[in-house]
């Protein structure tokens, strides 16, 4: 997502024409639970993981030469194909959290999971783009199909039981479904699930950080700075933070303080509107951010309910509903910032963080005394 439009541009594609395609690249991202139920029949979710990563590595080395505006369908067909495909990373690694770890150790392997999904993506982003202006494309295609590949190979390091058993493809879906539907029924379930859908710890404003830095007196290079490979790396560390939460403290009221400690981060961005404010804000914003993310997929695996037929395929369902408060917190953030400029976008990043926060640290409260009053 980072290399494909560096590499367009230079090859004279228009950027609307690139913004199409990065906008089609994110279907299978929302989408892909339909398809995630492969990942829980016949074969290993480990080895489903290393299949995907191959795959999709295969996939995207075929791209990459033919970037250009004479073979873009292929380009783009290719590309759509392989997230399609990794996607799958995604549900098996999901899965695995489930059947093969502990709910301690469940918990933290989340932060450790959302450290490398966005380290390793600022990480990636950044090392691909160094290659590719320095070594032949072909070489460069080769290391970056290595970088998505080669790593995959850990999975088959994890102890992981054989497959559960089922009579056929039609037995196996419709245990699926059966464990899908108890799981719904679950009065925990579906609290968390709304929780999981409310306005808290999104991080949405962080798509806009760059857009609102000249308020703030900060050009170009101080934007590439915070916001670039530097901030994957803040991003990445406030999820690893995460992981020093003990594993048995309650995920929903652990997710709601994330939020809190997002909201702090958006209150410090109005303080001024100085560079340094923007600084010190950003990199506030993007450790709470991580750690709030780190704290969504605990509370996503904590969610997901016992059952071994289908447990790829609920968490990709659960984590495709919980995306969705970016996308409206997103909207509501610009909508704050029309009115009210930063202060608005910010106060209302926050606000929401904030009403979360209250709703479910009261609950926790009332809850505890009514235990002790027992």
């Amino acid at each position: 997502m980072t290399p494909m439009p560096f590499l367009l541009s230079k090859a004279g594609v228009p950027v609307e024409r690139i913004a199409s395609i990065g906008s089609l690249l994110y279907v299978p991202t929302v989408l892909y639970f339909l398809w995630a139920p492969l990942v829980d029949m016949k074969l290993r979710r480990r080895t489903w993981l290393v299949l995907s990563s191959f795959v999709s590595a295969g996939l995207l080395a075929a791209a990459m030469p033919l970037v250009g505006p004479g073979h873009l369908t292929l380009f783009t067909a290719l590309l759509f194909g392989a997230q399609t495909i990794n996607v799958l990373v995604s549900a098996a690694q999901g899965g695995l959290m489930v059947t093969a770890l502990t709910p301690v150790e469940q918990a933290k392997a989340s932060g450790w999971t959302q450290a490398g999904n966005l380290g390793g993506g600022a990480l990636g982003a950044g090392i691909t783009l160094w290659v590719l202006e320095r070594i032949r494309l072909p070489l460069a295609t080769l290391a970056t199909a290595a970088m998505t590949a080669l790593p995959a190979l850990a999975a088959l390091t994890i102890k992981e039981g054989p497959p559960a058993a089922a009579a056929g493809l039609g037995d196996h879906v419709r245990k699926i479904v059966q464990e899908l539907v108890a799981v719904l029924r679950s009065r925990r379930t579906l609290w968390g699930l709304l929780l999981l859908a409310a306005p808290v710890g999104s991080g949405a404003a962080l798509n806009l950080l760059p857009a609102v830095a000249s308020h703030y007196g900060v050009g170009s290079q101080g934007v590439l700075w915070v916001n670039g490979v530097a901030g994957g790396l803040v991003l990445s560390l406030g999820s690893m933070l995460a992981t020093l939460l003990p594993g048995v403290w309650d995920r929903r009221v652990a997710y709601a303080g994330a939020g809190f400690l997002n909201a702090l981060a958006s209150l410090t961005l109005m303080a001024g509107d100085r560079p340094g404010v923007y600084y010190a804000g950003t990199v506030f914003y993007l450790v709470t951010t991580g750690f709030s993310y780190a704290r969504f997929i605990a509370l996503v695996v904590d969610v997901l309910g016992p059952g071994e037929h289908g447990a790829s395929t609920r968490y990709s369902l659960f984590l495709a509903a919980g995306n969705l408060p970016i996308a409206y917190v997103l909207w509501l953030d610009g909508a704050g910032f029309q009115r009210f400029g930063t202060h608005g976008l910010f106060g209302v990043d926050a606000a929401g963080n904030l009403l979360v926060f209250a709703i479910v640290g009261g609950a926790w409260a009332a809850r505890r005394y009514r235990t002790k009053m027992l």
